[in-house]
């Protein structure tokens, strides 16, 4: 297992949801506003404590990216995440569901910043709050954080998810996918698109889903993501979609899972020139072949 162990490392060394710098402020600029009556002083307090709450805000959003994997037998797996801005929507976990069982969440909450960032936090500690509870009855759990996001959420902001548990012995996945873009399971020359089973979380007060079904035989791999990855555009204004991921998924299908998310990455930066709008997430999970 200790691949499992390095990609962790790498994705807090390397990809660790954060952007490089915090938004710049123009402090000068501020300090030659004094609409209102405002003192240079105020103005230049309330700049500084904008970075500070920023800051605040960056520590926290990275605290919420899952530090204790779950250890299985023969299974590897590893996500990352990087923000297009100082907070964003998109969040990744892994659970421990029990011996030889693993569960993966992928959610995508709409829209940037602040709002988004509070509305995922709720989202994420709703899920490992019911977790605690058992993850069996999916129905239930998520009608549960359904109703939390519709409750709490603002008007029209609502968040996609793909949630997950998997058993390596029996190599079940049963799944709910709430409006999210339907994950790739790779099998031989096969591929498997996990298509949506209920709709988006928090937008209606009613909601309901059907549990899916899959099967992830030894050297399968099964590739999650967030719209941020297939939905960026070069400057033609085509996107990225997802042929081209499949396209690498296929490229690099034998190489270590860090490998993996890295060319991902990079491939989906290469392709928008670094202009990316949005938060890029990526989970890989893979089935070992035995003796491997």
């Amino acid at each position: 297992m200790q691949e499992m162990q390095d990609i962790t490392l790498h994705k807090t060394a390397e990809y660790d949801g954060m952007p490089e710098a915090l938004p710049s402020v123009d402090l000068a600029e501020l300090s030659e506003d004094t609409r209102g009556g405002e003192s240079q002083d105020a103005l230049m307090s309330a700049g500084w404590q904008a970075i500070q709450e920023l800051e605040d805000l960056r520590r926290v959003s990275a605290r919420l990216f899952p530090r204790d994997l779950p250890r299985m037998a023969d299974t590897v797996y590893a996500g990352v995440c990087m923000e297009a801005h100082h907070a964003g929507g998109d969040f990744y976990d892994f659970f421990d569901c029990g011996p030889n069982r693993l569960g993966v969440a992928v959610g995508d909450v709409s829209g940037n910043g602040v709002a988004s960032a509070v509305l995922r936090a709720t989202l994420q500690a709703s899920l490992r709050t019911l977790r605690l509870m058992g993850m069996g009855d999916f129905q239930r759990s998520l009608a549960l954080a359904n109703q939390l996001l519709y409750r709490s959420a603002p008007e029209a902001m609502y968040a996609s998810l793909f949630l997950a548990e998997y058993d390596e012995r029996s190599r079940r996945l049963r799944y709910v996918n709430c409006g999210h873009p339907a994950p790739a399971l790779a099998h031989d020359e096969e591929v498997i698109w996990l298509q949506p089973t209920a709709t988006v979380l928090g937008l209606f007060s009613e909601w309901q889903c059907t549990v899916g079904e899959a099967y992830i035989e030894p050297g399968d791999t099964l590739l999650l993501y967030t719209d941020g990855v297939t939905e960026a555009t070069d400057t033609c204004g085509e996107e990225f979609g997802p042929d081209r991921l499949l396209a690498v998924l296929r490229a690099q299908s034998d190489v270590p899972l860090s490998m993996l998310l890295q060319e991902c990455l990079s491939q989906v930066r290469r392709f928008s020139q670094g202009n990316l709008c949005d938060d890029l997430t990526l989970v890989v999970l893979r089935c070992l072949e035995h003796g491997r």
